[in-house]
């Protein structure tokens, strides 16, 4: 197969915020909050949620998991191991469309496999039951998971290693101090990272941390996606650089993501960030565009 063009995109959310989003919001983050795409995000974009409060940070003793909601649904928080507490959501249609393209697991936009939300708490540690289910890193040791849209019932067994997750490379460590519970909430390691699923059109995250600090995202189609070319003519056998401003390609909310695109084939992680063949030249090189 012929890849034309080889773009690596690494975006970073949130650049030129349209206030002081940190003094708004001292203890709350979100991925997906730019001024520069309107406060939007689309597709199977994974969004991280951060509340970095220096009253639940303490790692080596019981703190309570911090009170955030979406659309004033749960939003499990999971404490890692520099005492921030971290979640990671996406919407349930997009996510199970987008893992049903994987070609090869743990290639692609692999999610990992999905649980449905009535999943009893021992088989993670967790009860996820405000969510519309949810995705773990692997099947293994699991019964009644689903890949991609296939029904997914309540997910039971012991888990087991392995990491077939390709759309949160880089989370932070979980607090595994021994004087806490795993992640002051007893989450299995096995689970992590775990992205929780729910359905939504406009979104307003909510942390009660005493006052309530909010963030509001439209999930709606991206404005001011931009292309622009580093010169106007080119000679023969030069190389083209070229920028693409769109923030839908910020699949992954932790690390660099990698695009490939040619003249009818767009590719994610064909190539890894630095250049290497990740899916390329395998089975797991999937063509996105239908």
């Amino acid at each position: 197969m012929n890849l034309r063009y080889l773009c690596l995109i690494s975006l970073v959310v949130a650049i030129v915020p349209m206030y002081d989003a940190e003094a708004a919001n001292p203890n709350l983050s979100v991925s997906a909050e730019n001024d520069a795409f309107g406060n939007r995000f689309a597709g199977s974009m994974v969004v991280e949620v951060v509340v970095n409060d220096p009253r639940l940070s303490d790692v080596d003793s019981t703190k309570g998991e911090p009170d955030v909601t979406i659309n004033g649904q749960q939003l499990r928080m999971t404490q890692t191991s520099g005492g921030s507490w971290h979640a990671y959501f996406a919407h349930a249609g997009a996510a199970r469309a987008a893992d049903a393209t994987v070609g090869l697991a743990g290639e692609g936009l692999d999610f990992g496999v999905f649980c449905g939300r009535d999943t009893p708490e021992e088989t993670f540690g967790v009860s996820f039951t405000d969510t519309e289910g949810f995705a773990v890193p692997s099947s293994g040791g699991l019964s009644g998971f689903a890949d991609g849209t296939g029904q997914a019932d309540a997910c039971t067994g012991e888990p087991g290693g392995g990491n077939e997750n390709n759309v949160v490379r880089n989370a932070k460590s979980l607090n595994k101090n021994s004087a806490v519970p795993t992640g002051q909430t007893g989450l299995n390691p096995a689970a992590w990272p775990l992205i929780q699923l729910y359905t939504f059109n406009s979104v307003t995250i909510t942390y009660n941390g005493g006052s309530l600090q909010q963030v509001q995202l439209e999930y709606d189609e991206i404005p001011n996606i931009s292309l622009s070319t580093d010169r106007e003519t080119y000679p023969a056998g030069a190389e083209v650089f070229v920028t693409i401003s769109d923030m839908q390609l910020n699949q992954d909310p932790t690390d660099e993501d990698s695009w490939t695109f040619g003249t009818d084939s767009v590719f994610y992680r064909a190539y890894d960030d630095r250049g290497s063949a990740s899916a390329a030249g395998g089975p797991g090189l999937v063509n996105l565009l239908p």
